[in-house]
């Protein structure tokens, strides 16, 4: 099964610190849909995701140790959202019905997403709780209390979008109109100073912004296809992101530099980056 999604590790990947694990979906042929994976930058060590059930895998995040995954599911047409152990063999730990959940984590036990446009959040303990209304898609968090994502305007603009959510008050942090651009993808560096998001124009980018010192947003990387799911590296240096034209997943350096080719990945879904857990 391993075999039919292609990943080879390049030697150029020797810049970088090597630490962490990827989480991705990614086609299998043998299946006929999309599985979860994990792969170690340091070792090149593949695992699929244990999944209980038969079901298309969309998007994913890792949780901040490394040790789970939350990931999407569409299972005969009904949406799902699981959390499961990435170690080989364990099974999922929750699965409830959150279409078009966009997860991401909070904390270690708790998920911020999306359902229909409102944005919830779920400790998989407790019943989920809706957070903030009308909060548009792609949430990612800065803290427990500040929150990014994607606002979609009536008029034809849409907006990065911060919230306080003790306060409720929206700001835009980035505008433009949706005619000819779109955003998408957003991912908080781990200290919290830089935002990334994916940019599809008539070519693809990655930029981000500079949440601390401000100024215009800053280009990562360009493509003539397609780039999507930028993802810092544990240690902030780094921002991944998949290539669809080339069927590639980069790393470009924050601090800039040239990007370089991590694998190839053909028919990716979703892209995470996170540390490796210490009992793998």
């Amino acid at each position: 099964m391993i075999n039919k999604i292609s990943l080879i590790c390049f030697l150029a990947t020797a810049t970088l610190a090597q630490e962490g694990r990827l989480a991705f979906s990614a086609y299998d042929e043998a299946a006929g849909r999309h599985l979860p994976y994990t792969y170690d930058l340091e070792t090149g060590d593949l695992r699929e995701v244990s999944i209980p059930i038969e079901a298309d895998c969309g998007d994913l995040a890792l949780i901040y140790d490394g040790s789970r995954v939350a990931v999407e599911l569409d299972a005969d047409g009904e949406q799902l959202l699981y959390v499961c152990p990435t170690r080989t063999g364990e099974r999922a730990l929750h699965r409830a019905p959150f279409p078009g959940a966009e997860p991401s984590w909070i904390a270690y036990t708790t998920l911020c997403y999306t359902i229909s446009g409102d944005l919830w959040h779920w400790d998989g303990v407790n019943d989920p709780l809706d957070w903030q209304p009308d909060a548009g898609r792609s949430p990612v968090h800065r803290d427990w209390v500040n929150i990014f994502y994607i606002l979609d305007y009536p008029d034809g603009e849409e907006a990065i979008v911060h919230v306080n959510v003790n306060e409720g008050a929206e700001e835009a942090v980035l505008s433009t109109e949706r005619v000819t651009e779109r955003l998408d993808d957003l991912d908080v560096s781990p200290d919290g100073r830089y935002l990334a998001f994916s940019w599809v124009e008539s070519s693809g980018a990655i930029l981000f912004l500079d949440l601390e010192g401000g100024g215009p947003p800053l280009r990562a990387a360009s493509s003539a296809g397609e780039l999507r799911w930028p993802s810092f590296s544990p240690d902030g240096e780094w921002l991944a992101y998949y290539d669809a034209g080339g069927g590639a997943v980069m790393a470009v350096p924050v601090e800039g530099g040239d990007p370089v080719k991590l694998y190839d990945l053909c028919d990716c879904r979703g892209l995470d980056w996170g540390p490796t857990p210490e009992d793998w």
